[in-house]
């Protein structure tokens, strides 16, 4: 740790440097908007690295994600706007008060209290609402956990997994029925309900519902490719078959990953 700060200001040095007038073309014509799209793009390969346990790549990422937050800070520092400095010392404030019980005399029994008073907090620093600090452009399934996550802390939820469990069974014959009905509105509502409803039995499952959506994305993406494998190895046409020659080549790509 006694080099961190040495190295740490050799890279914002660095990045100061590729913005000068003499450093990188492309990097001094870089805006805010230019590099959000990259800002996100490098968060998701951090998640990448994290669910294949890749801890070489995740190394890598995060130095990526790091460049990231000394790029928007190297533009508002030519901005007058702030500096890194500043970010820094906002974050480290924050972090102490809403920490009392590790740097004060607040004293709790445990992590769900923590998050208790890290509501509280929060409103007195000025947030309006429960709801108002979750972000409008996260993904929707993150949202609605998160909105279930913050609404929890006071109080409003589900007492445990088994009562929303029946929730999830109620909202799958509310589908149903408004399947039946053909109200395309009703049809979307239900349907809206039921995946918010998931979203949230991921908290009592101890589940994040982006982490275990996206594994089973990649697993879907795994098993298909090595039908498409197999069906190539054939010499069969894939829109030639059955819905049974469909089910058994996932059954033996299922079976063969879970071996694998």
């Amino acid at each position: 740790m006694e080099n961190t700060g040495k190295k740490f200001e050799e890279l914002v040095k660095i990045m100061a440097k590729l913005r000068a007038p003499d450093g990188c073309p492309w990097d001094r014509e870089q805006g805010y908007r230019d590099i959000a799209a990259h800002t996100l793009e490098e968060t998701y390969e951090t998640l990448e690295a994290i669910d294949r346990g890749d801890f070489k790549a995740l190394k890598e990422e995060l130095g990526d994600l790091l460049l990231q937050i000394l790029f928007y800070a190297q533009i508002a520092t030519e901005e007058n706007r702030f500096g890194i400095d500043e970010v820094i010392e906002g974050i480290s404030a924050k972090l102490i008060h809403r920490h009392p019980h590790v740097f004060g005399d607040v004293r709790v029994s445990d992590s769900d209290e923590v998050l208790k008073n890290w509501e509280f907090l929060k409103k007195k620093e000025g947030k309006k609402t429960v709801l108002g600090g979750v972000p409008s452009a996260l993904p929707s399934l993150l949202k609605a956990f998160r909105l279930g996550e913050k609404s929890s802390r006071v109080g409003f939820d589900w007492s445990d997994a088994e009562g929303i469990l029946g929730k999830v069974e109620e909202e799958s014959r509310e589908l149903r029925e408004a399947k039946e009905s053909g109200d395309p509105d009703a049809i979307d509502h239900e349907y809206g309900d039921l995946l918010f409803t998931l979203a949230n039995l991921g908290r009592f499952l101890g589940l994040d519902p982006e982490g275990s959506l996206r594994r089973a994305s990649d697993r879907f993406i795994a098993r298909f490719n090595s039908m498409e494998e197999k069906i190539s190895q054939s010499s069969m046409d894939m829109k030639s078959l059955t819905p049974q020659q469909w089910d058994d080549l996932w059954k033996d790509a299922k079976s063969a990953a879970e071996k694998g």
